[in-house]
């Protein structure tokens, strides 16, 4: 699948081990590629301004009402600690499952989506000191492309996360 199409995993998918990421849906922020494992994924959203929520994390954009499903919404720019930029055509939500419930996670673009042989991810390297490096898991090199593995599952289930997912609940 190399198309921009709605991707629909259904919400019964099994959160993917980190090991296990031979398929990624492909999105950027500020200009550099990561990849989620695919099987995360529930489907992708055109970007719609949330329902805030008083005292969440910054990170917490708010809550968007899905088909009746209330999910929060995180920012992936600030997780990561990136500058923020104005929300435009291309910004998208990606909705993620978590077993049961659903998190949205905003990202600039959506490239595509990448078939990943072992010989192409390699271990990340140490850097220690860098706070959200534990939800970096991998790099992978392909066809004259670095794209930073994430788990994307993890990511959105630490922190500020629980509060929204609280909320929304």
């Amino acid at each position: 699948m190399n198309s921009l199409e709605l991707v629909d995993a259904g919400a019964d998918s099994a959160a993917p081990s980190q090991a296990a990421i031979n398929e990624a849906l492909v999105f950027q922020l500020d200009g550099q590629e990561y990849g989620m494992a695919l099987q995360a994924v529930r489907e992708i959203r055109s970007f719609e301004a949330p329902t805030r929520l008083a005292g969440a994390p910054a990170d917490v954009l708010g809550v968007l009402d899905l088909r009746g499903e209330v999910i929060p919404l995180i920012d992936l720019r600030r997780r990561f600690g990136l500058p923020s930029v104005p929300f435009d055509a291309f910004t998208i939500v990606i909705v993620v499952s978590l077993g049961e419930r659903c998190v949205g996670v905003v990202a600039d673009r959506v490239s595509d989506v990448v078939q990943l042989q072992p010989q192409q991810v390699r271990p990340m390297p140490d850097m220690n000191g860098v706070p959200s490096r534990r939800h970096l898991i991998a790099i992978a090199a392909l066809e004259g492309r670095t794209i930073v593995l994430t788990d994307i599952v993890g990511l959105v289930a630490d922190g500020g996360a629980d509060l929204a997912l609280a909320a929304a609940a």
